[in-house]
């Protein structure tokens, strides 16, 4: 498949769903949905993906395993609606579990689109041995931070009210030390933006200048596990 950008289609299927979210409607437009969202988003994760393979050839990039489910899971929620309104992607490292490990992503729905690099949950091993490296190794830290604001990104993530800060962390890095898990977004992209040709590129490029912060937040879920097996003999 070749991607030749999203299309209105797949916003407007995305609207249809929304209020006409049962079973009967997605039964009757299933080819619909297919060939408007589905097919879209497998092009597109084939044509991101084969790039930002060759970066970590470590990445999962099959569609059908980094393409979020149309289903929602409605057994533990009050929202008993059975349908996405919205897909996402997550690009990882391949045979991990996406709960707490870091990947990247692109989600849209009618209204909004993002992307970036960072965790879905919280992973306190990983974060430990970040905040450790961050004593010890400060400057790469802040020039991290240097290269998000000079890409026009955010970091987001929910932080610790009482931890410590150790005195030798310096000032601007504090709110990354407290993270308890962290994500970096593009900010000011829109839906028009996604219906335009070069979106794969310009996720690529992005993804590309995040592969060193994807690539150090793993080296911190290494150092975690590392340390993990030595305290206990492996037997986990």
């Amino acid at each position: 498949m070749v991607f030749k950008g999203f299309k209105k289609e797949t916003i407007q299927f995305f609207l249809d769903l929304r209020f006409h979210n049962n079973k009967a409607f997605m039964d009757a437009n299933r080819d619909r949905y297919i060939k408007s969202v589905r097919e879209v988003f497998y092009a597109f994760i084939e044509d991101v993906g084969s790039r930002l393979q060759k970066l970590d050839e470590d990445l999962e990039i099959r569609p059908h395993k980094c393409l979020s489910r149309i289903n929602r899971d409605i057994r533990f929620t009050k929202d008993k609606s059975p349908y996405r309104d919205h897909l996402w992607i997550c690009i990882g490292k391949a045979a991990t579990e996406k709960q707490g490990m870091p990947f990247f992503w692109f989600e849209l729905g009618p209204e909004y689109v993002n992307w970036g690099v960072g965790t879905w949950g919280e992973n306190r091993g990983m974060m430990d041995a970040m905040r450790r490296r961050m004593l010890s190794s400060p400057q790469d830290y802040i020039r991290i931070l240097e290269l998000l604001r000079d890409g026009g990104f955010c970091m987001g993530g929910s932080e610790w009210k009482k931890m410590p800060v150790p005195e030798e962390i310096p000032e601007v890095l504090r709110p990354m030390y407290l993270k308890k898990e962290i994500y970096i977004s593009q900010e000011g992209a829109t839906v028009a933006d996604a219906l335009k040709k070069d979106i794969a590129d310009r996720v690529y490029r992005d993804f590309e200048k995040l592969m060193p912060v994807y690539k150090m937040l793993h080296g911190c879920v290494d150092e975690a596990m590392n340390q993990l097996d030595e305290q206990t003999g492996g037997n986990v």
